[in-house]
Order: C-alpha cells, then structure tokens, then sequence
C-alpha cells in the first residue's frame, strides 16, 4: 500500500526559530496550533468541497440498526489535533473527524475507505472504488499552505508578543 501521509515542512526552521524567541511564559503549543489552524483554513475548505456525498444513508456496519447520514464525511471535515500531533512535533491534522460529535454512526471514520477503498480489504471480502478526495485537496492547495506559512507565522508571532507585553503589565499575575 503507497504511504499518502503528508508532512509539510514549510520552512518550519525559521518558524521554528521565530516562535522560541517568545518568552518562556507564552505556550509555544498553543502558538503553533493557532499557526496550523490559520495556514490549513483554504486545506480544509477545499477538502470539503472534494468529499463525496452518498447517494443514500449507509448502515453503520457494527450495528445494523443505525445508519450513516448522507453528507456526514463532509461535515466531519476539519482541523484536529491530537496529543500525539502535540508537544515536540508542533502537528496538525485536516480530514475527516471521528470523535466528539463525530463518534460512531455520525462519523467521518469511513474517510479512509471512501479514500483508500481500492487499495484495502473491507473487512477481508472485498474491494470499493476509491475516491481521492483528500489528494486531490492537497494537489490543488497545498502549496498555498506552503507559501502562506512565513508569512502567517509572523503575524501570530506579533499577535503573541502584544498579548504577552499586555499580560506582563500586572506582573507575575497576568499568567
């Protein structure tokens, strides 16, 4: 199976450089995810856009007495992070959602079939036609991502710095 994950190194030195300069009050994590959320907006836009919508409800497979709603992938469409996409990695993840109001039957966890369903098994008997939404969002916005990044990161960067020169006018207690 192609590995499709993608891993955006958009200059991330100098951002990475720009945001350790904030001081040690300021949560580097909360900036970096303010950072992937603001660059990856026209990402999930158009992934919205690309992903499909059923021609009917689906049964939920683990309990055949629900159903997936048609356009529910598309709802679930969104920006996320995760404790892993934290910490030392600074991520951020766009596709479909499955937790939250998105758990179970009301889910985008069937994202990656409708995705990779020509290059999976489903549940060992057989094989869907695949729909590369998500690759072809990428195709047509990632490199804005890309090129948006510098200059969206300075603007966080001063944002940060206003906020903190702010909180520092009461002292240890502004934080």
């Amino acid at each position: 199976m192609p590995e499709n994950n993608v891993t955006i190194k958009v200059e991330t030195k100098e951002i990475e450089r720009m945001f350790n300069q904030l001081p040690k009050q300021v949560n580097k994590d909360t900036i970096w995810g303010r950072y992937w959320r603001k660059v990856t907006k026209p990402l999930v836009q158009t992934t919205e856009s690309q992903a499909p919508i059923a021609k009917r409800n689906i049964p939920y497979p683990p309990d055949k007495s629900l159903t997936i709603a048609r356009g529910t992938l598309k709802k679930s469409i969104g920006f996320f992070r995760t404790r892993a996409s934290k910490g030392d990695i600074h991520g951020a993840y766009v596709g479909p959602r499955v937790r939250g109001k998105f758990k179970k039957n009301k889910g985008g966890y069937y994202g990656a079939w409708v995705e990779f369903g020509d290059e999976v098994m489903h549940f060992g008997k057989f094989r869907s036609k695949g729909n590369k939404f998500m690759t072809r969002a990428w195709n047509a916005k990632g490199a804005s991502v890309n090129q948006d990044g510098v200059k969206e990161a300075g603007k966080i960067f001063d944002s940060a710095v206003k906020s903190h020169t702010k909180r520092m006018k009461f002292g240890s207690l502004g934080y």
